[in-house]
């Protein structure tokens, strides 16, 4: 039987094999209150933030609030990524009296609200950022035991120190706040079972959080995941956007729709942004004209310089100088965007993709709608999971798209806790 068993996993595809979600999950324990360990070694943290609703600014005063955000984040370390999450829930709970004292005004206040609820659209937006500082892969099992533990312990007090530092300098522009681990496991368990009962569910335990997040089985389709009770279609930037400018994917808090935005930034010293820039320039030069070309060319090697596809290929070049030139002004990183859609049936998941298509053309992007990929996208949005990031691309510091996660509507203030009881 072993044997048999044996010979069927050897000749099974690998799409076909199943294993357990909670593999796939990152996230191991809890090092403290505010910080979880990683699976393939490292740390994280989260943060909540209200963040800038960009309404009643101007476009002077967005591009003052974006750049001294830029500023702050620039002290990031190489081996850290920031991911950034707009959470978008719908449906919202209007604040109600369970009874008036007069007749009218209950009528009045119930017809008003049910009529809001059914034709009103209302959505809840969230902002969270997550923070993890994680070692080189050259390095993971290099070190003997003690070696590892000094590491480790100097990387998780790396990481204590960058989040305070980051919390300090936003707290004011942003409302960036440093959250607990029951609050983590909390966000965490919505974005793998993305139901309502996840974002209130409690943490029993520091150890096999992994095993705690996952309650929802996972399906593989060929053109949606299905997770839960919910249909699943994931959307992945392919190439770097266009435009530059605050609120770049704005419009896709608008869908009327359960929604997750991930964006990830990686930054990269200025050595590793060199080697790429060289090892581009190398390939740019050897393919811009065609193999077959180069041959018939033969000693004639001026010739080849004169093509379409030539002058193309060193403008190309002349764009990597410019990159070049401005390293010592601004640092680059990798960035990369994903976007989860959740819905009750695959024709609701399928009326809906046309919204997100044309709020990414509105942004001036190109995006493709993901079929055998939606798995590795999904897992991808979870802290940790790098490996399955199959489209980074190389962004400066000072393109918007990579802050484009922090504004949301304000939602007000409460004059008086009395009116809350009245």
């Amino acid at each position: 039987m072993i044997h048999a068993n044996t010979e069927h996993e050897r000749y099974t595809p690998w799409f076909a094999k199943a294993g357990a979600a909670c593999s796939i999950i990152p996230i191991g324990r809890f090092a403290n209150e505010r910080i979880f360990a990683l699976k393939g070694g490292g740390y994280g943290c989260l943060f909540s933030l209200t963040g800038i609703d960009e309404e009643g600014l101007t476009d002077q005063e967005l591009e003052a609030e974006v750049r001294s955000i830029e500023g702050a984040l620039r002290g990031l370390p190489e081996g850290s990524c920031l991911y950034q999450y707009t959470r978008v829930m719908s449906g919202f709970d209007l604040p109600r009296n369970s009874s008036y004292a007069n007749a009218v005004t209950q009528v009045f206040v119930g017809d008003r609200l049910t009529f809001l609820e059914a034709t009103g659209s209302l959505r809840r937006i969230d902002l969270y950022w997550c923070l993890t500082l994680e070692p080189p892969k050259a390095s993971a099992f290099a070190h003997k035991p003690q070696e590892h533990a000094a590491d480790t312990s100097r990387m998780l007090a790396n990481l204590a120190k960058m989040a305070t530092l980051l919390e300090g300098h936003l707290a004011s522009s942003l409302g960036l706040k440093l959250l607990e681990k029951n609050a983590i496991y909390q966000f965490f368990s919505y974005l793998f079972n993305l139901e309502e009962w996840a974002a209130t569910d409690e943490l029993h335990g520091d150890g096999g959080v992994d095993r705690q997040i996952v309650k929802s089985p996972v399906e593989w389709h060929s053109d949606h995941l299905t997770i839960g009770r919910r249909f699943v279609q994931m959307f992945s930037l392919q190439t770097t956007p266009e435009a530059s400018r605050p609120c770049l994917f704005a419009k896709l808090s608008t869908l009327d729709c359960d929604s997750v935005m991930c964006t990830t930034w990686r930054p990269k010293s200025t050595a590793a942004a060199r080697n790429e820039i060289d090892a581009q320039e190398k390939f740019i030069s050897f393919f811009k004209v065609g193999v077959l070309t180069r041959v018939m060319s033969g000693h004639d090697l001026a010739s080849l310089d004169t093509g379409a596809g030539a002058r193309a290929a060193n403008t190309q070049v002349d764009d990597l100088g410019e990159v070049i030139r401005s390293l010592d002004k601004k640092a680059q990183g990798e960035f990369s965007l994903r976007f989860l859609l959740a819905a009750r049936g695959v024709d609701e998941l399928r009326g809906l993709a046309p919204s997100v298509h044309r709020a990414f053309v509105d942004a001036r992007v190109q995006v493709m709608e993901e079929t055998l990929g939606n798995l590795s996208a999904f897992y991808a949005m979870f802290p940790g999971n790098h490996k399955f990031n199959v489209f980074p691309m190389w962004l400066a510091e000072d393109h918007h798209a990579r802050l484009s996660s922090i504004f949301a509507p304000h939602l007000g203030h409460r004059y008086s806790e009395d009116l809350d009881n009245e």
